[in-house]
């Protein structure tokens, strides 16, 4: 993985909202915030620190955790789950890493996240499986 999760790209607010509408157009559903201050909780959970180091052992976990928390704090009126995914899945990108292609294992990961069958311990681990094996 080139970045690390110091010195990785984060989202923000804004580009999530993008990540939305564009579920939202895509998927169906109405567009709009149900409660912005979720949002913003969902975006800043991942790029937490404590001393000036994240939390987070490395960039997996960092895009589990948006899909994670984004997926639970559910912001949007609708497509959260969408949302939250998109989210992950953009966020592996802009930081150098393309996951595997669509199937129901990203489907599955996300229902399991929203139904709180899986802790993000969990979510993060079956993300994993979904990413390019690490030299």
């Amino acid at each position: 993985m080139s970045a690390t999760p110091g010195n990785c790209f984060h989202l923000t607010v804004d580009i999530v909202r993008e990540i939305h509408t564009e579920a939202i157009t895509r998927f169906g559903g109405s567009d709009g915030v149900r409660e912005m201050t979720l949002l913003e909780s969902g975006v800043a959970a991942p790029q937490a620190s404590f001393g000036g180091k994240s939390p987070y052992a490395d960039l997996a976990e960092v895009a589990a955790a948006y899909l994670f928390y984004l997926c639970k704090n559910h912001p949007f009126i609708d497509g959260n789950k969408w949302a939250a995914l998109g989210a992950c899945i953009v966020f592996l990108r802009i930081n150098g890493i393309e996951p595997k292609s669509d199937g129901t294992e990203w489907e599955e990961l996300t229902v399991a996240v929203a139904e709180s069958a899986i802790d993000r311990d969990e979510a993060t681990q079956r993300l994993l499986k979904l990413l390019p094996k690490q030299s």
